[in-house]
């Protein structure tokens, strides 16, 4: 986990750099979300799951083309908890998730700001912290467990506002599809909602 933990920071970190030299119009930020996560684990006798309140933090650096155009990865790191119930047993679960989105804004002048919108792919890396199946004898303790741990790729979608002090204020929709789900007892897929706000330097 933390070998990949470092490489995305890494990758994330060279695109910075190299995009510093490439472009004079670029920028970095820091963003906090509230979201609502839902952690669908396929492959489960009659399993259902529902949304879960949660959070992201992160960076991001933002690559302006022009005045309309800019492009803006992301990397968070975001947690949840939730649960599952399947053939009459439910289990909690802690879960968190390191992923890198990377949208294309498209923006324009509105009052004292600028309204942005943007679309783009997203991968990432969830795990998950713990587990704990309810009505479970003391002694049976590791029966049951979910092993959540996957990569995943998907997309999202982002729109906001920003003011001309660097100040933004956001809303996003992310879906992420198990990437290792053959491999695998349960396969793993999520849809984030967040609402968020976030500076730029």
């Amino acid at each position: 986990m933390k070998r990949i933990i470092l490489t995305a920071i890494i990758i994330f970190g060279l695109t910075f750099a190299f995009t510093v030299d490439a472009q004079t119009n670029t920028s970095f930020g820091i963003k906090l979300n509230g979201n609502l996560t839902n952690v669908e684990v396929s492959n489960m006798q009659n399993g259902n799951s529902s949304f879960k309140p949660g959070a992201s933090v992160g960076g991001f650096v933002k690559i302006g083309f022009g005045e309309y155009f800019a492009l803006q990865p992301e990397l968070l790191f975001s947690y949840t908890e939730s649960k599952v119930t399947a053939a009459g047993e439910k289990t909690k679960f802690k879960y968190a998730s390191m992923e890198i989105p990377v949208y294309a804004l498209g923006q324009f002048n509105v009052g004292k700001g600028k309204v942005f919108i943007g679309v783009g792919p997203n991968i990432g890396y969830g795990f998950s912290i713990d587990t704990e199946t309810e009505k479970l004898p003391d002694w049976d303790v590791n029966a049951n467990k979910l092993e959540l741990s996957h990569w995943y790729i998907g997309g999202g979608t982002i729109a906001g506002y920003e003011f001309r002090n660097g100040l933004s204020i956001n809303a996003s929709y992310k879906l992420g599809f198990d990437l290792s789900s053959k491999n695998k007892t349960e396969g793993v897929d999520t849809q984030t909602i967040s609402l968020g706000v976030g500076y730029r330097f």
